[in-house]
């Protein structure tokens, strides 16, 4: 008996159960036997569950609707799974908002209770947990979702794009108070292949207590100098400070300032970041407004492709001139530095992720892709994401590459 095609509804089958072989070979040869068209169809398998979703259209079937549920609904003992069968309004479709996916990853020391407050957090707001995967657990915990916020009110007075932000704010404090970092990204911007990573070298690399010992061990060293001028902060106007410090130290061996940077640290895990990054493919960058001398080791040792920095002026004999180098480069010219890096590999910012502390001196990387602000100094923070505690490696689970895949690029 031919069934009406006319206005036929279009169909769902939903299915849950025990994997085994050949389930969605049966599904769909069902579909196919009863003339059906798969419209639409989303299956995962996940430690032995297995679970699919079709939208069918079986307006060219001949079969009678009935009879075509029926025989849909029959898989069930033929295949061990739950199976669900219902109409499908294809108009409402149309009026569905579109998706608005953001990729959230949460990272830090674990503890009890972190997806249990993320998850409250996103359903007081009306925004949809699509998928969600852990990429780190044991004293570390790293978990990946993607949510959809195109439900999530909007505030009065506010765009969505401010909306959004206002949330990703509300997100970083509640995280902040577990101790937890967060990275929240558009997935459009996050499914641009990343090309370049950018280090602010001061802010992100270099521990700021050892930063701190050398500075004060500059200080000593040019007070020792009848003629030498003291060495004046940063924070007094940088260009003058940079202006006044390279006099301070003219007449000096450059040798005996390059000593000094035997009293650097990096912070853990920045050679091996670095490392890791290349052997994935990435361009590295390292920007630094202060001497060359604070990146010359990193630049040696970890082969990046591009290092800027201001650099002294020596004399034939060695001897620091005191004049400093062109061009200048500030926490202003970072930007522009940036610019150039850009042009010159030919990419976009969305293809760029830059880290740093996201203060004054690191600004410029809220400008990039991805922005990971690395223990910051303060909790308002302008950047993608935060991340306050461990390592700096810590960068690549922010990346969405699980541990066991991080394992294979680290050296035993």
């Amino acid at each position: 008996m031919k069934g009406s095609r006319a206005g036929r509804p279009l169909i769902t089958l939903s299915a849950v159960g025990f994997d085994s072989p050949g389930l969605v070979s049966k599904i769909t040869t069902r579909i196919l036997e009863l003339e059906g068209n798969i419209l639409d169809v989303e299956e995962s398998c996940r430690r032995n569950l297995f679970s699919i979703f079709l939208i069918i259209d079986f307006s060219r079937s001949e079969y009678p609707q009935g009879d075509i549920e029926d025989q849909m609904r029959r898989l069930e003992s033929e295949t061990g799974l739950k199976i669900m069968v219902s109409e499908y309004d294809g108009d409402q479709t149309h009026c569905m908002p579109e998706r608005e996916k953001h990729l959230v990853t949460v990272l830090g020391p674990d503890r009890p209770g972190i997806m249990a407050k993320v998850s409250t957090f996103f359903h007081e707001r009306m925004i949809n947990i699509l998928r969600a995967r852990m990429i780190a657990r044991g004293d570390f915990f790293s978990m990946e979702m993607v949510v959809d916020t195109s439900r999530m009110p909007g505030k009065t007075g506010l765009s969505r794009e401010q909306s959004i932000e206002q949330m990703a704010e509300q997100l970083r404090e509640i995280c902040r108070g577990m101790n937890q970092g967060v990275v929240i990204q558009s997935q459009d911007i996050y499914r641009k292949i990343k090309k370049l990573v950018v280090f602010d070298v001061e802010s992100s690399l270099v521990q700021e207590k050892s930063l701190q010992v050398f500075l004060e061990g500059m200080r000593e060293k040019l007070e020792q100098i009848p003629t030498g001028a003291p060495f004046v902060d940063r924070d007094e106007g940088q260009i003058q400070a940079l202006v006044q410090n390279a006099r301070s130290m003219k007449g000096i061996p450059i040798q005996e300032i390059e000593s000094f940077t035997n009293i650097l640290q990096l912070n853990p895990g920045s050679f091996e970041l670095i490392r890791i990054l290349k052997s994935m493919g990435f361009k590295i960058a390292l920007l630094s407004s202060g001497f060359n001398f604070f990146i010359k080791d990193i630049l040696e040792e970890a082969g990046v492709d591009y290092a800027f920095s201001n650099s002294l002026k020596i004399d034939e004999n060695g001897i620091i001139t005191g004049e400093l180098g062109e061009p200048v480069i500030t926490d202003e010219t970072k930007e522009e530095l940036l610019e150039f890096i850009m042009k010159m590999e030919g990419i976009q910012r969305d293809q760029v992720i830059a880290v740093g502390d996201g203060s004054t001196r690191s600004h410029f990387i809220k400008n990039a892709g991805l922005s990971i602000a690395f223990k910051p100094p303060a909790a308002d923070i302008r950047a993608d994401g935060v991340i306050n505690t461990g390592h700096i490696t810590n960068v690549l689970y922010c990346l969405g590459i699980p541990k066991a895949e991080l394992e294979k690029y680290i050296c035993p």
